[in-house]
């Protein structure tokens, strides 16, 4: 049995995730996500925002996907609750004259 590592996933899961989402024949769900790693490589993940799983179809993956939903309960994202993210440039603003 391998260890499984469960953590967000990061800048450089882009690719992985992505792979992932195509392996199970969906889109993948917006971010930001938890994954659970098995043997190096991304198994499944769920989106924290929506709540969404992909996983790998051709590992076994329904208890990864039972300890991602477990582990992520109380990480959800509410999108409408969130704060809004930062504009990266922000306008400058007017003076009062």
């Amino acid at each position: 049995m391998d260890a499984v590592t469960l953590r967000l996933a990061n800048a450089d899961d882009g690719y992985a995730l992505e792979r992932l989402a195509q392996l199970d024949s969906r889109r993948r769900p917006p971010g930001p996500h938890l994954v659970a790693v098995r043997g190096g490589r991304i198994d499944a993940a769920i989106s924290l925002r929506t709540g969404e799983l992909i996983a790998d179809p051709f590992q076994r993956t329904a208890e990864l996907c039972t300890l991602l939903r477990c582990h992520a309960g109380t990480m959800l994202v509410d999108s409408e609750q969130a704060p809004p993210a930062p504009r990266r440039n922000p306008r400058p603003a007017l003076a009062a004259t």
